[in-house]
């Protein structure tokens, strides 16, 4: 097929559905559910729309997440960073986790979803060569990952852990008949994250790789991701947050591919079991890839 689409429900966040203090600011509460004390403190919720936290679920509990992102687009970036027209191209993942407090400090997480995917731009034969599938649909691959929070200061507000997992490519691959949802590769994921508060606004950032692995990896040899978000908790149960994204895969043989995106969007711990995700993200700069625009809303229930 003319590209690989690695989406899934594994962008889904790892984030908390945080109880809020009600009553004094400087009031500390009890945990609970996917509560963690140090958030509690300060009655900030850590989680964002496409960055990473570094808050695990406590021991004992575990939260379910559901959520659908709608992609589209019609420019692509060519190698030197020029914007063209292309034909249009849409995907809809609805998508699934689960995440499970094991021990203090550390949370286990499977991800998945069902994808289904349109590009017209396939069903246009290139010279000396024949269409594509202009469709597909199916589940997609599955991702494993547990994180690790190694360290946390009540006294500087400041959250430090390791996400580490494994791709599992369950999804389907390309055919003649359809557009691919899988990697159609294992791939080990790798990710550092940081939480910091200063007052109200509360950050996250992310450095991470994922390295292909096995003989169907093809030229694929990795993928850098960076991540940045801020958030200013206005009310105990709105948080507006924005992020910068990018995305770096590196290619044997053939040009790499980038993509440096924005979110904006709103992130609203309603109480301490329901957090409703809701936000945009748009392709600003890239190389190789397509200039995307992304709706996602995600609802998460904490026990």
């Amino acid at each position: 097929m003319s590209q690989r689409y690695v989406r899934g429900a594994g962008i889904v966040l790892l984030a908390l559905a945080t109880w809020l203090p009600m009553a004094h600011a400087e009031e500390v509460m009890v945990p609970n559910g996917a509560v963690l004390e140090a958030e509690d403190a300060a009655g900030l919720e850590h989680g964002k729309i496409n960055t990473p936290d570094a808050s695990p679920v406590d021991p004992g509990h575990f939260e379910i997440e559901s959520a659908y992102t709608a992609t589209h687009s019609n420019r692509f970036w060519d190698n030197d960073g020029h914007s063209h027209d292309r034909k249009s191209a849409r995907e809809a993942v609805l998508g699934f986790s689960l995440s499970l407090g094991v021990i203090a400090d550390v949370d286990l997480t499977v991800s998945g979803g069902y994808a289904w995917i349109t590009d017209a731009k396939n069903d246009v034969a290139e010279a000396g060569g024949t269409s594509g599938p202009e469709r597909g649909r199916n589940f997609g691959d599955l991702e494993l990952r547990g994180k690790y929070r190694f360290f946390a200061s009540k006294e500087h507000h400041l959250e430090l852990a390791y996400i580490g997992g494994i791709t599992i490519p369950t999804g389907s691959s390309g055919s003649h008949e359809e557009i691919g949802t899988s990697q159609e590769f294992w791939s080990i994921n790798q990710t550092l994250v940081a939480s910091k508060d200063w007052g109200r606004w509360t950050t996250n950032a992310a450095v991470g790789y994922a390295l292909p692995v096995g003989e169907q990896r093809g030229q694929a040899r990795g993928t850098f991701n960076a991540d940045l978000a801020i958030g200013y908790q206005i009310l105990p149960w709105l948080q507006p947050e924005m992020e910068l994204n990018y995305g770096h895969g590196l290619l044997v043989d053939d040009h790499d591919q980038e993509t440096l995106a924005a979110t904006i969007g709103l992130v609203m711990p309603i109480n301490n079991q329901l957090r409703i995700n809701a936000g945009v993200q748009q392709g600003l700069w890239g190389r190789n890839s397509d200039k995307t625009t992304a709706l996602l809303v995600a609802v998460k229930m904490a026990y």
